[in-house]
């Protein structure tokens, strides 16, 4: 009895020294440098919000502006492929959301701030922002408190309410686990639970071809925002519902979908596109929540095709 307790305790140590040793890589780990349409690294200024906060941006590209609001717990890598995609005819802005709300109200609307703070230190007064997944109702909200300095809006895989019940017990458990073995397991057998994952459309995989290229920026991005910092910024937001922002809100708009996404779900998507008086819907089959990566090649078409057309016809209107 003794033995079989001394090994439970040694195995357990070990483990939890194994875990620690990866954490430690994990949060030494530089990130993989953002390049734009050149080629060239593009290293991020920063910019200081209200309370004192300096949040890194990305900056880069010349043109109309294209802010990128990045998700929950995600920063400016999530956009790895738009910035090069974009910064050749646009001027791509990507700042990461702020960690804290020290010196100021901890309120959802803080982030809208933040990005028109972002924007004035950058000498700009209007701009297209895209919003991926919880970086959506910020875009929404920015659009409606800063009406005059929004000329296009994009909102991808994203919600104008929070609401789990479509997700269900099981894969709400699985995220947490999915996120783990996705960073701290040996990477043979991460490819392999990463491509069970995807299979099911748990977390940030998807079942196309491209969940290759999810695992790849899952094994060559460090976690920089833990949950923690994620469940403070979702706490803000818990009781907003901005549909009724989505009716007033007359500038262009993109909506974009993965039909594979089970955690912000096509038909959450097509709401959102009926409710914004002008506004196109795309579906991209199987794209999961990370659309964006893993059919990286079809989402840009999408949208600087569409961007296109938003300046074509504010060129004939003027």
């Amino acid at each position: 009895m003794l033995l079989r307790s001394l090994l439970a305790l040694g195995a357990g140590a070990a483990a939890g020294a194994y875990l620690v040793d990866r954490w430690r890589r994990n949060m030494a780990k530089p990130p993989r440098p953002l390049r734009n349409h050149r080629g060239l690294t593009v290293e991020p200024v920063f910019v200081e919000l209200a309370g004192g906060e300096c949040a890194p941006v990305i900056d880069t590209g010349e043109g109309p502006t294209v802010v990128l609001i990045p998700g929950l717990t995600g920063d400016s890598e999530v956009f790895r492929y738009q910035v090069a995609a974009l910064s050749e005819s646009y001027r791509v802005v990507a700042p990461n959301l702020r960690v804290d709300f020290e010196g100021v109200e901890q309120r959802f609307d803080q982030f809208a701030d933040d990005v028109a703070a972002v924007l004035d230190a950058l000498g700009e007064s209007s701009a297209c922002v895209l919003g991926l997944s919880f970086g959506g109702p910020i875009a929404i909200r920015f659009a409606s408190l800063y009406p005059d300095r929004v000329w296009g809006l994009i909102l991808t895989n994203t919600l104008a309410r929070l609401d789990l019940s479509h997700v269900g017990l099981n894969r709400t458990l699985l995220i947490p686990v999915a996120r783990w073995t996705s960073r701290f397991l040996p990477e043979p057998l991460l490819r392999r639970l990463a491509d069970f994952w995807g299979r099911y459309g748990v977390w940030v995989f998807d079942p196309s071809p491209g969940n290759e290229r999810i695992i790849e920026y899952e094994l060559t991005t460090p976690v920089r925002v833990p949950m923690s910092v994620g469940g403070v910024r979702m706490d803000t937001f818990k009781n907003c519902d901005l549909r009724p922002d989505l009716c007033r809100i007359r500038q262009p708009a993109l909506v974009i979908s993965g039909t594979s996404d089970t955690y912000t779900p096509p038909e959450w998507q097509r709401e959102i596109a009926d409710l914004l008086p002008n506004s196109a819907l795309v579906e991209i089959p199987y794209g999961g929540h990370l659309t964006l990566i893993s059919h990286a090649e079809e989402f840009n078409e999408v949208v600087l095709n569409w961007l296109a057309g938003v300046r074509s016809a504010a060129a004939e209107t003027a």
